[in-house]
């Protein structure tokens, strides 16, 4: 009698590629080419598990080891005693991933001081805001003050205790500056009856995607937006009033910046970023709704100082402003009757410069057609060279002679607007790697350090400098013996500064 097989995962098999997949497969040989593929993962069918979250915690389980869960208890009769245990015999909030400032790419320009207690403060703030979310999952009695109909869906229900934790912790990485999610009751509350409504057949499809933690984090901005009456619209700037233009709503208005801030901003913090950020300014938000799924992400974030525009981030926290949004944020600026604030700051520029470098990099090499971002990421010395207004000409051997080099560009003669070249994210190790004879000056130092050049190593094909080389006395250290060797040992052609 034909009995029938469970616990195993049907996994298409895809007969136009060469790609499998990286589990373990079992294909019969008769049907080598055409047939399907199956997995053993210790799993049930979706539709089988008692609840969603049973279905959920078990498919976490199943590509996480870290949790020793053998894979036999992941099928819908046993995942429930699994998680039994797994809350008995260990403490799944212990810990959490801090994040190490020697992991995350940080511009080169900003000092080590900065990163390490940027850093400090982050894991403070993960720490705090993850308690928090332990006393919601663990406390849920009547002292707790939640909703008695999340305390009831909460209580005694570890697959979905697990779920929540493992949602709100995926963010953090070692590489990140991610803070936890805030908690809000009639967003998590929202977010569980979703998952609760989907059909048990439709269980592998509609819980890949949005994730838990997406779909919550999108409840929590709707809810803000629908009570701004903002929610309608498939793009939105919201202000965020500042501590010293409203007082008198000061919390609220720190918590609804923490619920609007994009993951990658500190703003996004249970700690003391938020309030400063509203400290003298408002804060300026721009919101859009995101394909596939039309949910809301935060785009652009800008402080202001003393009633203008200071800093302007992107999603991605790089100190560049988004390229392809430049055009509408100097329109949002304008039509609000805002100024930008200018400066280079050791944590990048203000928002005057900040919005010119982007518009550099949106500019287009003459010869190659590449925008300077690109040529950037190209590592094509002759396309930055071109764009940034540097004179080379090509070797026969293919490396490149320029005119005199100094790491930083005149952003505006009128205004004096100077910024790095790291600012940009050139990478000048990179940019000077072909370079073999200099025509003219070779400046590595200046009076402010941070216009310093950021080079780690001395350009290898540099053979000549005709001018001078100015650096100061740590750099001429380092790199003494090819300094005066691209001067022909003149002594007369090197200035070393103090500074």
């Amino acid at each position: 009698m034909i009995q029938p097989i469970f616990n195993t995962d049907f996994k298409a098999k895809n007969i136009y590629s060469n790609i499998t997949p990286k589990h373990a497969q079992y294909i019969p040989a008769l049907h080598k080419y055409s047939c399907d593929s199956i997995a053993f993962t210790g799993m049930s069918q979706a539709s089988e598990y008692k609840t969603v979250f049973d279905f959920l915690a078990a498919k976490i389980l199943s590509g996480n080891k870290s949790y020793n869960v053998n894979s036999g208890m992941l099928s819908a009769s046993k995942i429930q005693s699994a998680m039994r245990d797994l809350f008995k015999s260990v403490n799944i909030y212990d810990n959490f991933v801090k994040t190490d400032y020697t992991k995350i790419k940080w511009k080169n320009y900003i000092p080590m001081d900065i990163r390490e207690n940027s850093v400090d403060k982050i894991n403070v703030a993960r720490y705090l805001r993850l308690n928090q979310w332990i006393n919601v999952l663990e406390n849920t009695g009547e002292s707790q003050k939640i909703n008695s109909e999340l305390a009831k869906k909460l209580k005694n229900n570890n697959s979905l205790k697990f779920v929540i934790w493992h949602a709100i912790t995926s963010e953090l990485k070692a590489d990140n500056r991610h803070i936890p999610v805030p908690f809000n009751e009639d967003a998590l509350l929202k977010t569980i009856n979703r998952y609760e409504d989907i059909e048990p057949i439709d269980r592998n499809v509609t819980c890949a995607k949005p994730s838990f933690i997406e779909y919550y984090t999108h409840r929590l901005r709707d809810n803000l937006l629908m009570k701004m009456g903002l929610s309608n619209n498939d793009e939105v700037w919201v202000k965020i009033p500042s501590i010293k233009h409203d007082y008198k709503n000061r919390a609220t208005n720190i918590e609804n910046l923490e619920i609007l801030s994009n993951k990658n901003w500190c703003t996004r913090s249970s700690d003391d970023k938020a309030a400063d950020a509203l400290a003298d300014g408002d804060f300026y938000i721009y919101l859009k709704r995101t394909k596939p799924f039309n949910m809301w992400e935060p785009m652009v974030g800008m402080t202001s100082l003393k009633g203008k525009i200071d800093q302007i981030q992107g999603k991605e926290n790089d100190n560049i402003v988004p390229l392809n949004l430049v055009g509408k944020i100097k329109e949002f600026i304008e039509s609000s009757n805002l100024k930008f604030q200018s400066g280079i700051l050791d944590e990048g520029p203000k928002a005057a410069q900040a919005i010119i470098i982007s518009e550099k990099l949106n500019e287009k090499d003459f010869y190659t057609g590449k925008t300077l971002y690109n040529a950037i990421k190209d590592n094509d010395s002759k396309s930055i060279f071109g764009i940034l207004g540097v004179d080379y000409t090509q070797l026969n051997n293919g490396n490149l002679k320029i005119k005199s080099y100094k790491p930083s560009y005149n952003l505006d003669l009128n205004h004096g607007y100077i910024a790095p070249y790291s600012m940009f994210g050139i990478n000048e190790d990179e940019l000077l790697n072909s370079v073999q004879i200099i025509d003219g000056n070779f400046v590595l130092s200046g009076k402010n350090k941070l216009f310093n050049s950021s080079i780690t190593k001395f350009p290898p094909n540099l053979k000549s400098v005709t001018g001078k080389v100015i650096c100061n006395q740590k750099q001429f250290a380092k790199y003494h013996d090819d300094i005066m060797r691209v001067v022909g040992g003149q002594k007369s052609k090197v200035i070393v500064s103090a500074y």
